[in-house]
């Protein structure tokens, strides 16, 4: 019985057909989940090469200095031990409730987990955060209260009526996330107020001339002047319009499939001629959210195998295990059509079953399949999955395997009756946490209005309070209001204890030299590094370099002699960072050299 409240809703979603526009297609969450917790890993991984240097007492930011960077509303987990074991411990628990999340286990907990293990790490070193960890941040945040479960998880195959609810889910939260997205490009154009932007058109040619940032390609690509122009105002306006339009119910499908692949092409685009790290790729990761069922459906029929019309899937009823594993394997290899029956339901297919002390696949050819076969029946239908298939057609080692599998499968049912327990995926919205939504769709919105420079709002301390605990921050000043013009790269001669010249930035012996590498970009271990280093440069403009540039000096000093012979030890360096000024197109660059720091070292 369908109350007041849900009927009063549901009309609300009708009018305008804005329950369309804000839809977001469970199959699309699942992609999303999939997606964030691929992100997750990648992040991960591309942080713990510099483990040691970025989030430990021996490193740049030592927990000694930290109060200097952090909000007192902040907190981190990471800053309980400085030791590099520590770091590792929660690295690799973050991991694990990625994974989990992968594959869609208790997938609301994991998603909340998961989001307060990456605001625990983004907080542990600000200086090398970028517009990568602020999306991915919003995009887990706003995951939370979506049913990113409900499809291809170990979730929806342990809820027996997963198959019953609609791909089609509209909530407040669908909303917010949709409009969370296009928000980044709306005020991001807004706040392309220069007129490198518009009316001259040369934003581009500035951002790719920035040689610090730019990829090999970009160097060569950046010759097309009249090109770099057209880019510009495709930028500018499809930042400008593209969140406006693809929200029009207007050929609401194909004008949104068309503003999508415009959007992921830009960030396409972003990956080739620019260093930014996961940026491009958790981009086109929120891009896709706004991918419609009817694109699924496409899918699907183009997709299905033919061995799978007429597929089924035949369990033995008195084993809750084997009806458990029927159903992981057909959210995960994707056979939505394929029914799973008992076996006892057919007499022919209960014998066969009894014989083989096997659980039985029928395929879409009217073949029976029994044991490893069966396996690779099913893997062989699955539309995506299917290039599987090949690895594991080796059927005698298969059959071993599926023969210690069946003689351990009560052991494996009271194992999985106790992990893995049959309970239901709430897919419905609840109130609570669709006002939650609609609260924080509304904080959301009033910070990004407070970025735009005509209004100068200022917020309140609660509030600033509330944004950096939760780290929801929003201000996208990609390329706004116009591209850098300066290029910088490091370069830091020192000195030994013997009178030996170094180059303290790269750890190797003989004095560096100040010509422009070949490819600048390179110059960087990485994007984080580049990060970091770009702020040391940045604020070398202003007094409050001191701190930036003291910390990395200290770092630099006990890298080198941690291990140093006497007499080797490192004792003075400078840091140096030669500047190029991108002038207008045709104009020569104007090229300095910035001396940022002196750092004697204390051994």
């Amino acid at each position: 019985m369908t109350s007041a409240s849900d009927q009063n809703s549901a009309s609300v979603w009708r009018w305008a057909g804005i329950r369309e526009i804000f839809a977001i297609d469970l199959r699309t969450l699942a992609l999303l989940r999939i997606g964030l917790a691929v992100m997750i890993l990648a992040d991960l991984v591309l942080r713990a090469r510099d483990l040691r240097a970025h989030y430990t007492d021996f490193g740049i930011m030592p927990r000694a200095v930290i109060d200097g960077f952090m909000h007192p509303a902040s907190f981190s987990l990471h800053l309980m031990n400085g030791a590099a074991w520590f770091q590792a411990l929660l690295f690799l628990l973050a991991g694990l409730l990625a994974l989990l999340l992968l594959v869609g286990y208790r997938t609301r907990l994991m998603t909340v987990l998961s989001w307060v293990m990456l605001v625990l790490l983004q907080m542990r070193n600000p200086m090398i955060l970028s517009g990568e960890d602020n999306l991915l941040v919003l995009l887990l945040f706003w995951a939370m209260f979506l049913p990113i479960g409900a499809r291809y998880s170990v979730d929806a195959a342990l809820d027996n009526a997963s198959d019953t609810h609609p791909n089609h889910f509209v909530s407040i939260a669908s909303a917010a996330l949709l409009i969370q997205g296009m928000s980044m490009y709306l005020f991001s154009a807004l706040l392309k107020s220069d007129a490198r932007w518009v009316p001259d058109g040369t934003a581009v040619y500035f951002a790719l001339q920035l040689d610090y940032l730019v990829t090999p390609l970009a160097l060569w690509f950046r010759q097309f002047e009249t090109l770099l122009q057209g880019l510009t105002f495709y930028v500018w306006g499809l930042e400008l319009i593209g969140p406006i339009l693809i929200f029009s119910p207007l050929l609401l499908r194909p004008l949104r499939a068309v503003l999508q692949l415009a959007f992921m092409s830009m960030h396409f685009g972003f990956f080739l001629f620019l260093q930014i790290g996961l940026f491009p790729f958790i981009s086109i990761l929120m891009n896709l959210t706004f991918t419609q069922g009817w694109v699924w459906d496409w899918l699907g029929a183009r997709l299905r195998r033919p061995s799978v019309i007429g597929m089924v899937i035949y369990y033995d009823r008195d084993c809750d295990f084997c009806f458990k594993i029927c159903r992981l394997l057909k959210s995960f290899l994707i056979l939505n059509d394929v029914p799973i029956l008992p076996a006892q339901t057919r007499p022919e297919i209960h014998a066969l079953m009894q014989e083989h002390d096997s659980w039985v696949v029928h395929d879409g050819h009217g073949l029976n399949h029994v044991r490893w076969a069966a396996m690779h029946a099913v893997v062989t239908a699955s539309p995506i999955f299917f290039w599987l298939a090949g690895l594991i057609a080796m059927r005698r080692h298969g059959d071993r395997l599926y023969g210690l599998v069946a003689r351990n499968r009560g052991r494996l049912s009271g194992l999985t009756a106790r992990a893995l327990p049959f309970r239901p995926v709430r897919v419905k919205p609840n109130l609570a946490g669709q006002t939650l939504a609609l609260a924080f769709m509304g904080f959301v919105f009033v910070q990004n209005l407070s970025t735009l420079p005509a209004l100068s709002w200022r917020h309140g301390d609660s509030f600033i309070a509330t944004r950096q605990a939760l780290n929801l921050y929003q201000n996208w000043t990609m390329f706004a209001p116009h591209p850098e013009i300066t290029s910088p790269w490091p370069v830091m001669p020192g000195v030994l204890r013997d009178g030996t010249p170094v180059d303290a930035y790269n750890g190797t012996v003989g004095a560096p030299s100040l010509v422009k590498p070949r490819i600048v970009s390179h110059a960087y271990e990485n994007y984080r590094w580049r990060k970091y280093l770009s702020n040391i440069e940045d604020q070398s403009y202003n007094s409050d370099a001191v701190d930036f540039a003291l910390d990395y000096g200290r770092y630099l000093c006990r890298r080198w002699n941690e291990d140093a012979p006497a007499g080797q030890e490192l004792i003075h360096f400078e840091i140096l960072f030669p500047v190029e000024w991108t002038g207008p197109p045709g104009q020569p660059r104007r090229f300095e050299i910035r001396r940022v720091w002196v750092h004697e070292c204390f051994t």
